[in-house]
């Protein structure tokens, strides 16, 4: 026994980490429609650095324009380009296996069924882990959360659950629309589209409320291109829209979800999307029902740290435990470079 837990142990649980690790990046992937949807999109990135650094344009070149013969150009500096830098948000997930569970499971089909299950475990628990963040504020745990597209639509205005009544995370503020940065009440290009008037989804007023989004996000010369809600307003949509809709080749269909259109978008529905939440406006607070985003893929990236994505340690056995425990620790964040190629309504009603 004493041979197979110090040196079978070892080399089997070395190979199915290596094993491992590329399913559990496919895995949360392939199930969370957005980093499907980026990862189609060639959307996923991987970068190094203390901070996530991208270059922002927030104004057209004016020097721009027609002349004729012996006319002067305007050679003007130029400002408009500029930086934003995101933090990077660290994530873990450990398994530990007992010695009592090695000697019971003796043998190396044994163990690496025994491995196989605890990992099997491990990645499940990441990947709808993930699958939450994303949809979040990155409030969550104190500030430690991944960016999820509620701080990027909604200027990390959501900070709670009319469920639960989560509260705000110590230290943090209702009235911070920083994001990246920078600060949109100083600078107004960087606000999202927001609607926090009510929209119900079972009438024609509410898809016009869609389609207004929609519009206005494409005067900032956007492409939306996917979006997300609840099961709900997504089958209230479609109760109203299929008799209307134009069918056409969807790609999430393709990525093994339902979806259906919505003007040059799709509509995909995930469980993750908040159904209600607690809101603060800068003054009040206020409740909100189920959400829905409207996203511009091209703006938005998912970026993995270079030397730390589903990076497995080594199993180590503290001095005081007949156990052995590694840890799967990944470094990334959700970004956008333009947050008004996004939209968001947060009050929808299915009456």
């Amino acid at each position: 026994m004493a041979s197979i837990y110090a040196d079978q142990f070892d080399v089997l649980v070395t190979t199915t980490l290596d094993k491992v690790r590329p399913t559990l990046s496919d895995q949360i992937s392939n199930e969370n429609i957005l980093l499907a949807w980026l990862n189609m999109k060639s959307r996923i990135t991987v970068d190094g650095g203390t901070v996530i650094r991208r270059p922002l344009l927030f104004a057209f070149n004016d020097t721009v324009g027609t002349y004729s013969g012996y006319d002067l150009i305007d050679v003007t500096p130029q400002e408009g380009l500029g930086w934003v830098e995101y933090p990077w948000a660290q994530h873990a997930g450990s398994v530990t296996i007992s010695g009592e569970e090695v000697k019971k499971n003796s043998g190396s089909a044994q163990l690496i069924n025994l491995l196989q299950a605890k990992m099997d475990q491990l990645k499940m628990s990441i990947a709808d882990d993930f699958n939450a963040m994303l949809y979040g504020s990155g409030n969550g745990n104190g500030g430690k959360d991944f960016i999820g597209l509620m701080g990027i639509c909604s200027n990390g205005k959501q900070y709670g659950s009319a469920d639960t009544g989560v509260a705000l995370p110590t230290g943090a503020s209702t009235t911070d629309t920083h994001l990246g940065g920078i600060n949109v009440a100083t600078y107004a290009w960087w606000d999202a589209n927001l609607v926090t008037t009510a929209v119900d989804l079972t009438t024609f007023d509410g898809v016009d409320s869609l389609n207004n989004l929609y519009n206005t996000i494409r005067v900032n010369r956007a492409k939306v291109d996917l979006e997300l809600t609840t099961q709900s307003n997504y089958e209230a949509y479609e109760a109203l829209a299929v008799p209307n809709i134009r069918f056409q080749s969807l790609k999430a269909a393709d990525l093994g979800f339902e979806t259906i259109a919505h003007k040059t978008a799709e509509v995909v529905f995930d469980p993750d999307v908040p159904a209600s939440g607690l809101w603060h406006d800068g003054a009040n607070t206020v409740a909100g029902g189920g959400a829905w985003f409207m996203l511009d893929s091209a703006r938005l990236e998912f970026v993995q740290h270079a030397d730390s994505w589903l990076t497995p340690t080594e199993f180590v056995r503290p001095y005081n435990q007949d156990a052995k425990t590694a840890l799967m620790l990944s470094m990334g964040n959700l970004i956008t470079d333009s947050r008004r190629s996004h939209g968001l309504i947060i009050n929808t009603v299915v009456s």
